[in-house]
């Protein structure tokens, strides 16, 4: 059985979520660029796009949250204590002083569910107060005028 396909003026669709019978939603961020030629169609480097920085989480906003890992039917407490913006790595350390890298999807599994009890507000601010901070610990005018 053959289907027919409309022809649509690429220009017209948008980008966003669309329903194909039989198939799962796809996101699509955009329609790939026609080859002007009768050869395939040009394909783009997917490893190299997998790595591109994109979502990665969310960063330093993480930092000081508490994180649970299951080991040998044991759980172990632990805290994100840095995120690293160059490998997209978060740190965590252990109580018993072992650390351990994780990229953004490993991390997400060991998270435990947030405190929704925690305006967002206050968390905002404390994130924002010590991503300001500099890390020689030295303390630093904001303005001229504060000197």
């Amino acid at each position: 059985m053959e289907e027919t396909c409309k022809e649509l003026e690429l220009d017209s669709l948008s980008a966003g979520v669309y329903v194909l019978p039989e198939e799962p939603p796809i996101v699509i961020n955009g329609v790939p660029k026609l080859n002007s030629s009768n050869g395939p169609p040009a394909y783009s480097d997917f490893k190299h796009e997998a790595k591109s920085p994109g979502l990665q989480g969310f960063g330093e906003w993480m930092e000081g949250r508490e994180v649970w890992k299951l080991f040998d039917g044991q759980y172990f407490s632990g805290t994100v204590v840095q995120f690293d913006r160059e490998t997209s790595w978060y740190r965590v350390a252990y109580e018993e002083s072992d650390s351990e890298d994780f990229e953004w999807h490993e991390l997400e599994d060991i998270l435990p569910p947030l405190d929704i009890t925690v305006p967002l507000k206050s968390l905002a601010l404390k994130t924002l107060s010590t991503a300001d901070q500099p890390k020689d610990g030295k303390k630093y005018p904001r303005n001229m005028n504060e000197q």
